[in-house]
C-alpha cells in the first residue's frame, strides 16, 4: 500500500472543521471548514477568515467515519505510510478496496474490470477521520454559512 497526498490547496481548519456527511446510494457530500488565512501562492497572512468546501465523491461504495483524532492518529496502521492530521490522501493499493472486491466476487454478474475506477480516499481532522471508496470527487468551494450549505447540498438531493 502507499500513501499519496493529494489536494494540497485545501487548508483544513485546524480548530474545529465540523466535518458534515450527507450521503445517497450513489453520491457522498462531505462540507468542512477550510482555513483561507494563508496565501500559498504568494506565501502571506491574508486575514482571519474561513471558508466551506464540499467535497462531492461519486458513486461511493463504502464510508467510516470516526477515530482517530489528531491526538491518536500515532495508533493508526496508516501512520506508517505517511498519514498526518489534517490531510488528503488517496490509499493505493488499498486493502478496503479488496476486501469490497473479494466479497462481489459471489454476485453472477461480477466483473473485475469495475473495480479499476474504484479509489480509497482519506481525510483528517481535527477530532475524527474520514474514508470512503468511490470513483472520483469534485470540490465545491462555497462562502456560504454551514447552515446554508447543508440545505444547498439537501434541496440538490432531496426528491421533493
Amino acid at each position: 500500500m502507499k500513501l499519496l497526498e493529494i489536494e494540497k490547496e485545501i487548508r483544513i481548519d485546524t480548530g474545529a472543521p465540523m466535518p458534515t456527511i450527507i450521503s445517497t446510494d450513489n453520491e457522498l457530500y462531505l462540507s468542512f471548514y477550510v482555513d483561507k488565512t494563508f496565501d500559498d501562492l504568494h506565501q502571506r497572512d491574508i486575514g482571519s477568515d474561513t471558508g466551506i468546501v464540499s467535497m462531492v465523491f461519486n458513486r461511493c461504495l463504502k464510508y467510516t467515519f470516526g477515530v482517530p483524532d489528531n491526538e491518536t492518529i500515532d495508533g493508526h496502521p496508516y501512520r506508517k505510510l505517511g498519514l498526518e492530521s489534517y490531510a488528503f490522501y488517496e490509499l493505493k493499493g488499498s486493502n478496503i478496496i479488496k476486501e469490497l472486491q473479494d466479497m462481489s466476487k459471489v454476485h453472477p454478474y461480477y466483473n473485475p474490470k469495475k473495480w479499476e475506477n474504484y479509489k480509497h480516499y482519506i481525510i483528517t481532522f481535527h477530532d475524527n477521520m474520514f474514508e470512503c471508496v468511490a470513483e472520483g470527487f469534485k470540490i465545491e468551494k462555497t462562502e456560504t454559512s454551514m447552515h446554508n450549505q447543508i440545505i444547498s447540498i439537501w434541496e440538490k438531493i432531496s426528491p421533493l
